[in-house]
């Protein structure tokens, strides 16, 4: 016994140091255990206004038109007779779809792109009046049954919720023009009607509600090609309908 303790007593320094090196890899084999039961939470991206995906969309529509200036005059074989300036108002609803792609854009918004086909139905008229030597002549103008194809593209907020867009597109109307002339209870009508086309021009916003369903409000300007119209008894007037409309709709996305 007195040998052993002479010789753990002579070795104090050996021992302590062994110690030391058998303390040290047991903490490095736990460390590298901690290490290996680490793992990254996974990333994930919110969803956007149709990020980096191309759709189809179907849609209702309707607003009221106003606002439209067309100056009509009569022109006889002796003379040109002015009758007033139609302002062109009403309200219509109608039916839509289109098909747009995403791009990304500076300042982490979309450039959103597409094309719409449109169908409107209802009555946008006017209708004004004079007296002419004893005579109250009347002339009118009223369009229906518009289709529509435009080209329309814009930006979404940062969110990707809100889309801005401009619109541009081409028209195709029923125009109904009408005169009348009165004489006491006599009253000689006339009417023609003919298929027009014309342009389109808009600005709007569309919020999205969903994944699939948003909301739409434009203002849009609407002028259809301009046209002489020949009456039955030997009149004319040059036609160039045209109005300003608010438009509200409601899309669904597949």
């Amino acid at each position: 016994m007195q040998l052993l303790a002479r010789y753990i007593g002579s070795n104090s320094q050996l021992a302590f140091a062994a110690a030391l090196v058998l303390s040290f890899c047991s903490s490095a084999t736990v460390a590298g255990n901690l290490e290996q039961s680490v793992t990254e939470p996974p990333v994930i991206s919110p969803k956007r206004f149709g990020s980096d995906v191309s759709a189809f969309y179907l849609g209702l529509s309707g607003g009221h038109a106003s606002g439209g200036s067309d100056r009509f005059g009569l022109r006889t074989p002796a003379d040109l007779f002015e009758i007033g300036e139609l302002d062109l108002k009403g309200g219509y609803v109608g039916i839509r779809g289109g098909w747009r792609g995403v791009l990304p854009a500076v300042g982490g918004r979309d450039y959103v792109y597409g094309i719409e086909l449109g169908y409107d139905t209802g009555t946008i008229d006017d209708d004004v009046s004079t007296v002419i030597g004893g005579v109250t002549v009347t002339g009118g103008s009223e369009v229906s049954d518009v289709l529509s194809i435009r080209f329309r593209n814009g930006l979404t907020n940062k969110s990707g919720s809100t889309l801005y867009f401009i619109s541009l597109g081409y028209v195709q109307g029923d125009v109904k023009t009408t005169s009348s002339l009165a004489l006491g209870a006599a009253v000689q009508p006339f009417e023609e009607n003919d298929t027009r086309g014309g342009y389109s021009a808009s600005i709007g916003v569309e919020h999205r509600l969903n994944e699939d369903w948003s909301i739409t409000g434009e203002y849009e300007y609407v002028q259809f090609n301009s046209r002489t119209v020949e009456f039955d008894n030997g009149f004319s007037t040059k036609s160039t309908p045209r109005y300003r409309s608010l438009r509200f709709g409601l899309n669904y996305t597949f």
